[in-house]
C-alpha cells in the first residue's frame, strides 16, 4: 500500500486536525458540557471517593499547600503513597488550581476536565497515526475511536483512563526507533510518556501499558533471531527513562505499600508480599461469552468490549489491505495480545504472566487489558478508512459491501423473528438494531468507494459520522438524567451532611468523627476537612487497621469525640444535634485529647497482644503506652501540660510543659517519613500504641514539631524532575525537531 504523506500545510492546516477533534469531543461531551441535567460521578466510588480526593487536593492547592499527607481520615495516611488520588499526574494540577465553587470543586469544570481527558487521547492517537503517515481523515477517525470509543469511552474513573491515553505517544516514539529515528532521544521520549502513564494514579493500565512496550522491544531486538545490539542502548535509554519519569508516584506508592493492607476482592485484606490471588483475577477477566459484546452494543460487565462495525470491518481492510507495514502488525499483534490477557482464566499464557512477571498479579483486573485491544482498533481504524480509496481494493470492497448487507440482513430477521415472538414486546436490549442498521449503511457507503466517481470528502465526513453514532450508544450513553430519581443517589451525601457538617465545624477543637457507613457514605472528612476515624477506602496502614478502629477504647485511643448516624452505637453517647434528614451528631464520652503525656511503656510482640492491652480496661492508655520496640527510658511523675497544638496537613507543632522525662504522644497515624524535631534538634519518633506518634523529652518547656518528608517522595520528585529536564534538553538540543509529530 502506497503511504499516504502527512500534509505541511502552513498552520492552518497544521491545526486543523486536532480543531476538528476538539469539536467532535465537545459535541460528543453534549449533555455534560452544553445542559445542566447529567452528571458522569452518579457512581459509587465517584462519589464516595474520587470526588473528596479531588476536592481536597483542589482545596490544598489553593491553600498553597502539596497534600503528600492526608489528615483527615483514619487517624492519617500518606495521600500521595496511595496513588489513585493523581497527586503526582502534573494535569491534574491545573484541575486543582481551577477557581473552587463556593469552597469546593466545582462541577462545571470537572466536566470540562474530564472532556479534556478524552480529548487528550485523541489528539494523542491522531498525532501517531499523522507521524505513520496516515491521511487527515483517517487520523481523525482514529482520535475519535481511541478517545471516545472502546476503554477509555467506557470507563467513568479518571486515575485509570489517565493512563490509557498516553498509549500513543509511547508507541509514536517507540515506532520511530523501529525506523531508526534519532533512535535514542526516540527511545527517551518513548519511556518518558509511559513514566507519565505511571504518574497519572492507578497502576493497572501502566502495567499492561508496560507489558505491551515490553514485548515490542523484545520482537524489535530478536525479530531476525540474533540479538539486534544496535538497539540495547536504546532500550536501555527507555528504561532508564520510564523509571525516572514514573519516579514521584512509584516510589511513593512501593513505599506506602510496604506498610498497608489492600482490599482486592480477596477473602482478607492483603499485604504488599502477598499476591492478589488468581480467583481474584479469574473474577474481574472478560467472560469469554461477552466477546459478543465486540459487536452488540451494551453487551459487557466488568469493561465493555465494544468496538462496533465501522470499526471492526476497517481494521479488517487495514490488515488485509496493509499488513506488509511492520506498525500494522505490531499493532495486531498487541491488539491480540491484549484481548487475549483480558480473557484471564480462558488464556493459559495470562496465567503464566501473573507466575512469573513482577507486579502483574497486583493488576486484579486482567479485563482492563482491554484498552490494549481498543487502541489497536483506532490506529488500524486510520490504515483502514484510508485504505477504501486505493485502486486496487475497489473489486473487494464490493464483495465487503455484499457481505455486510447481508450481514445486516441476516441480523435484522432474527430480531424482527424475535419481537414477533415476544407478541412484539421487545424484552432485550434494544441497542442491537444499531448493529444492523450500522452493517446496512457502511455496505452502502464501502459500495460508493469502490466506484470511481465517488467524491471522498463526502463518504468520509459519513463514515466518521456513522462511526460516532455507534459509539455514541455505548460511550456516555448511559448518564444519570438528573429526573431519574432512583440513579441520582450518589451524590446525595453531599447535602445531607452540610449541617451536620457545619455544626461538627463550629464545635471547640479538635474533633474527630465517626461516621456510620450504612447512612453516610462519601468520605465527608476529605469533602469538608473534618476528621474521621473511618470512611471509604481500598487500603488502610496496617498499624492502624489491626486495632480495631470499631471498638470503644479505639475510639477513645484516638479521641473520637463525635460520632454521625441516625441512631447512637455506643453507651454513653449524647445528641448534641439533629437534623431533619434524620442524621444525628452524638458527643462521645471518655475520649482521650489530641495530644497527651505517658511515663510507662511495654513492649509487645504481636498485633493480639497489642489489642489484649488496648481493649483491656485495666490497662490505663491515659498514662501507659505500649509498642514493638523496645521501650524507651522515662521517669514517673504527674503535672505534665500541653501547652499548645496545630496540625497542619503535611505538619504538626506542639508546645508541652514536662514535669520530668517522658513521652508526648499525638493521636496521629505514624508512618515511614515522618521527622520530628524538639526544639530544633532532630530525635527518633516511637510508634506509641503501635500506630501513634510518640516522642521522649525531658523535664521542661519543648516545642515539638513534626514534618511529614519521606525520602521516596523526595527522591522520586527529583528523579521524575531530572527525566522533564532531560527530555527538554533533547528538545533544546533539536534531536527531535527534524521528526517531530506533524499535525
Amino acid at each position: 500500500m502506497a503511504e499516504t504523506a502527512p500534509a505541511r500545510g502552513g498552520l492552518l492546516g497544521r491545526f486543523f486536525g486536532p480543531a476538528i477533534l476538539l469539536l467532535i469531543v465537545i459535541g460528543f461531551f453534549w449533555k455534560l458540557l452544553l445542559t445542566d441535567q447529567y452528571s458522569w460521578l452518579q457512581a459509587p466510588d465517584l462519589a464516595y471517593q474520587v470526588l473528596p480526593w479531588l476536592d481536597y487536593q483542589a482545596r490544598q492547592f489553593h491553600q498553597h499547600h502539596f497534600p503528600i499527607w492526608d489528615p483527615f481520615l483514619f487517624g492519617g495516611q500518606s495521600l500521595i503513597g496511595q496513588a489513585q488520588p493523581g497527586l503526582a499526574y502534573p494535569p491534574n494540577w491545573l484541575l486543582f488550581l481551577a477557581p473552587l465553587d463556593r469552597g469546593h470543586i466545582s462541577t462545571t469544570i470537572l466536566n470540562w476536565y474530564y472532556m479534556a481527558i478524552h480529548y487528550l487521547a485523541a489528539l494523542f492517537c491522531y498525532l501517531l497515526c499523522r507521524d505513520l503517515g496516515r491521511s487527515v481523515a483517517g487520523s481523525v477517525l482514529a482520535g475519535v475511536a481511541f478517545g471516545l470509543g472502546g476503554y477509555i469511552g467506557t470507563t467513568d474513573w479518571p486515575q485509570m483512563i489517565n493512563g490509557a491515553v498516553w498509549a500513543p505517544l509511547v508507541f509514536l516514539f517507540l515506532f520511530r526507533v523501529a525506523r531508526g529515528v534519532r533512535p535514542l532521544a526516540s527511545a527517551a521520549f518513548s519511556g518518558l510518556f509511559l513514566g507519565v502513564s505511571w504518574l497519572s494514579g492507578h497502576h493497572q493500565v501502566p502495567i499492561f501499558l508496560t507489558l505491551a512496550a515490553g514485548g515490542v522491544w523484545l520482537y524489535l531486538i530478536f525479530h531476525k533471531g540474533r540479538p539486534n545490539w544496535p538497539l540495547i542502548k536504546p532500550a536501555a535509554v527507555f528504561a532508564a527513562f520510564l523509571v525516572l519519569t514514573g519516579a514521584f508516584q512509584m516510589w511513593p506508592a512501593y513505599a506506602y505499600g510496604q506498610t498497608a493492607v489492600r482490599w482486592a476482592g480477596a477473602e482478607d485484606a492483603l499485604r504488599w508480599n502477598q499476591a492478589v490471588p488468581y480467583s481474584v483475577h479469574q473474577r474481574y477477566g472478560l467472560s469469554p461469552i461477552l466477546l459478543i459484546g465486540v459487536l452488540i452494543p451494551g453487551y459487557g460487565a466488568e469493561v465493555s468490549p465494544y468496538t462496533g462495525v465501522v470499526a471492526l470491518v476497517l481494521a479488517g481492510i487495514a490488515l488485509a489491505c496493509c499488513w506488509k507495514t511492520r506498525e500494522v502488525r505490531v499493532l495486531t499483534a498487541v491488539g491480540i495480545a491484549g484481548l487475549l490477557y483480558a480473557l484471564a482464566k480462558n488464556d493459559v499464557f495470562q496465567g503464566i504472566l501473573y507466575s512469573v512477571v513482577p507486579m502483574v498479579e497486583k493488576a486484579r483486573s486482567p479485563g482492563v487489558a482491554i484498552c490494549l485491544f481498543h487502541f489497536a482498533i483506532a490506529v488500524l481504524l486510520a490504515f483502514g478508512l484510508d485504505a477504501l480509496f486505493l485502486s486496487t481494493a475497489r473489486p473487494p470492497l464490493r464483495r465487503i459491501a455484499l457481505a455486510l448487507a447481508g450481514f445486516g440482513a441476516i441480523l435484522f430477521l432474527l430480531i424482527f423473528g424475535i419481537d414477533l415472538a415476544e407478541s412484539l414486546n421487545w424484552q432485550g436490549e434494544d441497542r442491537v438494531m444499531i448493529t444492523s442498521l450500522a452493517a446496512f449503511a457502511l455496505a452502502g457507503l464501502i459500495y460508493r468507494c469502490s466506484r470511481n466517481e465517488t467524491v471522498r470528502t463526502g463518504l468520509l465526513v459519513l463514515i466518521i459520522g456513522l462511526y460516532i453514532v455507534e459509539i455514541g450508544n455505548v460511550s456516555l450513553y448511559a448518564l444519570p438524567h438528573k429526573d431519574e430519581k432512583n440513579r441520582n443517589v450518589f451524590l446525595k451525601g453531599f447535602d445531607d451532611t452540610q449541617r451536620a457538617a457545619d455544626f461538627l465545624q463550629s464545635q471547640p477543637g479538635p474533633v474527630r468523627l465517626e461516621v456510620n457507613g450504612d447512612d453516610v457514605s462519601i468520605n465527608l472528612g476529605d469533602w469538608y476537612g473534618i476528621d474521621t476515624s473511618n470512611g471509604y477506602s481500598a487500603s488502610l496502614p496496617i498499624n492502624f487497621n489491626e486495632l480495631e478502629i470499631h471498638t470503644p477504647r479505639t475510639k477513645m485511643l484516638y479521641g473520637v469525640n463525635y460520632t454521625l448516624s441516625k441512631k447512637p452505637n455506643m453507651e454513653g453517647q449524647q445528641e448534641v444535634f439533629r437534623d431533619n434528614n434524620g442524621l444525628l451528631v452524638f458527643k462521645n464520652p471518655n475520649t482521650l485529647p489530641r495530644v497527651w503525656t505517658v511515663h510507662e511503656a511495654v513492649q509487645v510482640a504481636s498485633p493480639r497482644e497489642a489489642r489484649g492491652h488496648l481493649q483491656d480496661p485495666n490497662f490505663d492508655l491515659r498514662k501507659k503506652t505500649f509498642g514493638y520496640a523496645a521501650p524507651p527510658a522515662m521517669d514517673r511523675c504527674d503535672g505534665d501540660a500541653i501547652r499548645y497544638f496545630s496540625r497542619g496537613i503535611n505538619s504538626s507543632t506542639v508546645q508541652v510543659d514536662m514535669q520530668c522525662r517522658g513521652m508526648v504522644v499525638q493521636s496521629e497515624n505514624d508512618a515511614p517519613g515522618w521527622i520530628a524535631r524538639v526544639d530544633g534538634k532532630e530525635t527518633p519518633i516511637y510508634e506509641a500504641y503501635t500506630a501513634l506518634r510518640g516522642v521522649v523529652v525531658g523535664p521542661g518547656k519543648h516545642k515539638i514539631e513534626m514534618r511529614y518528608r519521606p525520602l521516596s517522595v523526595v527522591a522520586g520528585g527529583a528523579a521524575t524532575l531530572s527525566a522533564f529536564l532531560g527530555a527538554l534538553a533533547l528538545c533544546a538540543a533539536g534531536w527531535l525537531r527534524r521528526e517531530s509529530p506533524r499535525i
